[in-house]
């Protein structure tokens, strides 16, 4: 009697081993992109240190004399209605906190009637912190932005979160990690 390898082994084997390399494969590309997130968030915290930002109101400064221990850099374009959607938590969580803890800083891509246009957004919506008119999209170039909103958060200079997409900032879970942040 001959002896033969059963079918159903040589398919659990081949299937184990194909898992195997998809999860290796898998965790290979979870590591390139946390790579690559890295990257960009060296990035961003290199422009927050040799930055200079130049308000509608107000004289120019370098980000990092900013004194609040939290940045929130947001990204908007008066024409953007999930920017728009985003101005009333913004504006909430800016009230909450005071500029001595969390410091917001629009920064506005609009190409026409900009200033204008920054005017009137920020008297409907009560915005509370500086706007910057990013003139000719130069800032919004620097940071590799796309598509906007986009608000990158800073703790002490260093990025803890880039949000892309409207973002509700006056959430519980917003303010559960800004006041462990602020403890610490």
């Amino acid at each position: 009697m001959k002896k033969f390898f059963p079918i159903y082994l040589v398919f659990i084997i081949t299937s184990v081993l194909s898992v195997g390399q998809l999860m290796f494969n898998w965790l290979d590309l979870k590591a390139d992109a946390t790579k690559m997130e890295r990257k960009i968030y060296t990035h961003y915290e290199s422009l927050y240190n040799s930055l200079e930002l130049k308000p509608t109101v107000g004289k120019a400064f370098k980000l990092k004399e900013v004194k609040a221990p939290i940045v929130v850099l947001n990204f908007w374009a008066t024409w953007c209605k999930p920017c728009l959607i985003e101005f009333p938590s913004l504006v909430e969580m800016q009230k909450k906190y005071g500029v001595k803890k969390v410091q917001v800083f629009g920064i506005n891509q609009d190409d026409s009637n900009q200033l204008k246009n920054m005017k009137k957004i920020a008297e409907k919506y009560h915005l509370n912190f500086p706007n910057i008119a990013d003139v000719d999209g130069v800032i919004l170039e620097k940071f590799m932005i796309s598509a906007i909103p986009v608000s990158i958060t800073y703790h002490n200079g260093k990025v803890i979160e880039v949000s892309n997409g409207a973002k509700d900032f006056s959430s519980e879970e917003i303010y559960e990690r800004y006041d462990k942040i602020l403890k610490n």
